[in-house]
């Protein structure tokens, strides 16, 4: 006697539960109360890899990762960070004319950290900004002084001496 053919929403939530029960394992006796459409409501599917990079193979099985609803808005909360900080760079750079005008991945060159990209390129508004910001430093935070040593004296060649 043949089974009944099991559909992907069925063997997707099968999937899900299996994750979920390794972490918990009360997630078993919680989902046998709930219906398979119940159940794939708790979670949204997040992209790894972020839709700006423009890749082809951005919307492929390999780069889903099935999150729970407040994890995945957490998230998507952070990258939306970091894909931000990749547009101010790329519209910088494009500004500059350092960089020609193509869809360019500086989501990645954020994620290695942005000390390194300063260093790979070096150009030339990084440069300034460098020297700026060394100077106020240097202006704010002067090495101190740690006073004369009170068991000399200076004469007035300019020589010290022992008290």
């Amino acid at each position: 006697m043949k089974r009944k053919h099991i559909s992907w929403k069925t063997k997707c939530a099968s999937a899900l539960l299996c994750l979920m029960s390794e972490r918990d394992s009360t997630w078993y006796d919680d989902a046998k109360n709930m219906t398979k459409d119940q159940f794939l409501s708790l979670f949204h599917w997040d992209h790894n890899m972020f839709h700006e990079t423009g890749r082809e193979d951005r919307d492929e099985f390999w780069n889903l990762t099935p999150r729970l609803i407040h994890d995945h808005r957490r998230k998507t909360k952070e990258d939306a960070k970091i894909i931000a900080k990749g547009r101010r760079i790329r519209k910088r750079l494009l500004t500059d004319g350092l960089m020609p005008p193509k869809l360019y991945d500086a989501t990645e060159e954020f994620v290695r950290g942005w000390e390194n990209y300063q260093q790979k390129t070096k150009p030339s508004w990084a440069k300034a900004m460098m020297k700026d910001s060394k100077k106020d430093y240097e202006q704010y935070h002067k090495i101190r002084s740690r006073g004369f040593d009170k068991t000399k004296r200076r004469k007035m060649s300019g020589k010290v001496v022992p008290r």
